[in-house]
């Protein structure tokens, strides 16, 4: 069995979570999800905490997770891109646009649909 709290992330895995504790966790937590064993997994893109997520992401927020998942820097990404990094900064952070030429060169270093970013 495994329980998992969203917010604070507090995960408890094991054969069987004493009903105290369960209760505890819903009582004290809006988003407590309980799985019953291996076969009960669930897409994370199909559950409505991912789909509001994307939904409120921004190109920048975008353009931040994936460059921080590909261990790179602002600076990298920038020389990459043929830019200066704190034009990478200011598309993070939502101050400047991303173009669609940009948008373009970030799905080729990435591997993802240009439509992740506009």
């Amino acid at each position: 069995m495994l329980a998992v709290v969203k917010k604070p992330h507090i995960e408890i895995n094991a054969e069987e979570i004493p009903e105290k504790l369960l209760k505890f966790l819903t009582d004290n937590y809006s988003k407590v999800e309980i799985i019953n064993n291996d076969d009960d997994f669930v897409n994370i893109a199909e559950t409505s905490w991912y789909r509001e997520r994307a939904y409120r992401s921004t190109p920048g927020q975008v353009l931040k997770r994936y460059r921080k998942r590909n261990g790179m820097s602002q600076a990298e990404l920038g020389e990459k891109l043929g830019i200066a990094k704190q034009n990478i900064s200011a598309m993070e952070r939502g101050a400047r646009g991303i173009s669609k030429a940009i948008a373009r060169d970030l799905a080729e270093i990435f591997q993802i649909s240009p439509g992740r970013f506009i």
